[in-house]
């Protein structure tokens, strides 16, 4: 699994304050899936360290089937329903539509 962390311009594009965006690619079975795990919060703002003490939501897009999944999120997040994606950036583009009206 291979781990691209992202430059925290894009929280700036989004119109919120500084958060976390970080990209993982795992080939088990010999398929690609990408991860995207997001927090709205600075990473120097979670409790102890721990991603999972802040607000936020891990995501699978399977290129195979074009569907991005949310598979763990905060107890502060909205809801998140399956969804299509045809590419990597349109999964994204609905990611930062997640995050935005979760900003809200």
């Amino acid at each position: 699994m291979s781990a691209t962390p992202e430059p925290t311009a894009r929280a700036h594009h989004l119109k919120l304050k500084p958060m976390f965006i970080q990209r993982n690619t795992s080939y088990l079975g010999g398929t690609e899936t990408v991860f995207l795990n997001t927090s709205l919060d600075a990473k120097d703002t979670w409790a102890n360290g721990i991603y999972q003490n802040s607000r936020f939501a891990q995501f699978r897009w399977d290129p195979q089937d074009l569907k991005l999944y949310i598979i763990a999120k905060s107890f502060e997040m909205p809801k998140f329903r399956k969804c299509s994606a045809k590419t990597e950036d349109a999964a994204r583009a609905k990611v930062d539509a997640y995050l935005a009206k979760a900003a809200a």
